[in-house]
């Protein structure tokens, strides 16, 4: 039923910029699967909820990917809540069921640039779905995969750096424009103490 419009999409490759958007699958898948299937499609996204029932009652797949997205968050919540000096005593036990996810999160810890850990992510992301997709070709699942996938790359889609610093320097004029010069701090501070 869906042979034809998954094999009409276009490949997804990870830190490559897709040719379609969420919304633009969104329109396409609208007018080829049912409104109750395009609803179910619509809740595959990176964004879920804390509630341990959410996925009680969807597809197998969109549950189990929910469970997995709820376990990332949970696990890098933990990480970000360990003292520096623990960190190192932090590192999950490699044995331990998603030890990938747990390691990963270790190492995004680790990296000093923002982008650079929500890239490592965002990789644990991918090889998940790279799992849950096998045996899943031309069917439901595979567009619920592909949802979340191109998910995963419109957060970069509208990246530039040049834009970024850009906006990070009107930012800092402004707040520097806007600051009292050190002397009237001081003249200020002065004049209050008397």
């Amino acid at each position: 039923m869906f042979y034809y419009f998954c094999a009409s999409l276009p490949s997804l490759t990870p830190g490559k910029s897709p040719k379609m958007s969420v919304a633009d699958f969104d329109g396409l898948a609208r007018e080829q699967v049912s409104p109750a299937e395009f609803e179910l499609l619509r809740q595959c996204s990176l964004t879920v909820g804390r509630d341990p029932g959410e996925s009680a009652g969807k597809p197998p797949m969109l549950a189990e990917m929910i469970r997995f997205e709820q376990y990332l968050r949970t696990r890098i919540a933990q990480r970000r809540s360990v003292k520096e000096d623990d960190k190192a005593a932090a590192l999950p036990d490699p044995a331990e069921y998603f030890s990938e996810v747990d390691l990963g999160v270790a190492q995004a810890a680790a990296a000093a640039d923002p982008a650079e850990r929500e890239k490592l992510i965002d990789r644990i992301r991918w090889r998940r779905l790279d799992d849950l997709e096998v045996g899943h070709e031309f069917d439901f699942e595979q567009l619920c995969i592909y949802r979340m996938r191109l998910s995963i790359l419109d957060k970069y889609r509208s990246r530039n750096a040049d834009a970024g610093r850009e906006i990070f320097n009107a930012a800092v004029d402004r707040i520097s424009s806007e600051a009292p010069a050190p002397e009237q701090q001081t003249h200020t501070s002065m004049s209050q103490g008397a």
